[in-house]
């Protein structure tokens, strides 16, 4: 049940705002120029920071859209990653 919540979750976002992964990695490249950085923060890290603002928000009260995003932010960088390594 909550499985499919969340996929319902992602495909509303992707239809709303695009692909996953290539914002996630043109946030990167965007956060690595900005920083100065000379390689680009991989897609899948900037979903895990992503995750990692998440959780701060959980020392407020309660919402549950904070955990359904962290976990859906998590699930898509675990895919990110999984695929990189493929590549």
């Amino acid at each position: 049940m909550q499985n499919e919540k969340l996929k319902q979750i992602r495909q509303a976002k992707e239809l709303e705002y695009g692909s996953f992964e290539n914002n996630m990695t043109n946030i990167g490249r965007m956060w690595s120029s900005l920083l100065g950085l000379k390689k680009d923060i991989p897609g899948h890290l900037v979903a895990s920071m992503y995750v990692a603002a998440k959780l701060i928000r959980t020392r407020q009260s309660f919402k549950q859209d904070t955990y359904d995003d962290a976990q859906n932010y998590l699930h898509q960088a675990e895919l990110m990653q999984k695929n990189e390594k493929k590549v």
